[in-house]
């Protein structure tokens, strides 16, 4: 009859499992900064921004630029401001260079926008 003999595994050192653990939590930290990074990337280059509480501002669907990123647009001459007030207000002072269209005559003279421009409206 053959009699076997049965070997105990050799516990791991405690260095070994003291160690683990942290591995294991500085490999899920790494993960999560490099998720939080490609986020920030991502959303880095839109030039649209939140203005506060959307259900306190007018037309909350319509996009956001920020304050920056208007001035740039504007030192370039890429974008079309459009200032949609009376034309009283906008002969007492407007941005240099703006359209005037009040905004109760908007759907008339519609075409007068080029859409393949950026068109930002000011003193909605």
């Amino acid at each position: 009859m053959k009699t076997t003999r049965k070997t105990k595994k050799q516990p791991q050192s405690q260095g070994t499992r003291r160690i683990a653990p942290w591995v294991f939590i500085l490999i899920g930290l790494g993960l999560m900064l490099y998720g939080a990074w490609g986020f920030l990337m991502q959303n880095q280059s839109q030039p649209t921004t939140t203005v506060g509480n959307s259900a306190n501002i007018p037309y909350p669907k319509v996009e956001r630029i920020a304050l920056e990123e208007a001035k740039r647009v504007y030192d370039e001459g890429s974008a079309v401001f459009l200032d949609v007030r009376p034309a009283s207000a906008y002969a007492t002072s407007h941005i240099p260079g703006a359209l005037n269209i009040p905004v109760n005559e908007l759907p008339q003279r519609i075409n007068e926008l080029d859409p393949s421009r950026l068109i930002i409206t000011y003193c909605t």
